[in-house]
């Protein structure tokens, strides 16, 4: 016999019930397709042609990949609905230092990813699993 444990979900734009966690729906390979503030698409602005990625782990391990940069390394929590991410950083003068980061995340599902920030711009960026 086979038992399901269905998940309801507490984001803004759904899914109403998932069959998978949200740490389950987050780990895998996200490319950033959309980016818009005050619902302008300004994704070309903000990305500067380049192709951006997160790559979550299961083991709370993530990558961070702008364009043909060298993956920036970090860690993640889920706390809610927010991925808080300790994201490990090179300096230009060489020095490692650490930077914060939530994504509030608005929509999970198994092939996309909204998060938005609560700020002057009102930023929505888009992902989708790869």
């Amino acid at each position: 016999m086979v038992v399901f444990i269905a998940s309801c979900s507490k984001f803004e734009d759904g899914p109403a019930i998932s069959f998978r966690s949200k740490e389950n729906r987050l780990i895998g390979k996200w490319k950033l397709t959309k980016w818009t503030e005050k619902g302008e698409d300004v994704t070309l602005l903000r990305t500067d042609t380049n192709e951006v990625f997160y790559e979550f782990f299961k083991e709370k391990t993530l990558e961070y990949m702008y364009g043909l940069n060298q993956p920036t390394e970090g860690t993640w929590e889920m706390e809610e609905n927010n991925v808080i991410m300790d994201l490990q950083k090179v300096s230009n003068e060489g020095e490692n230092y650490i930077e914060k980061d939530t994504l509030m995340l608005r929509r999970l599902t198994n092939k996309e990813m909204v998060v938005f920030y609560d700020n002057d711009v009102e930023t929505e960026i888009f992902y989708e699993a790869q």
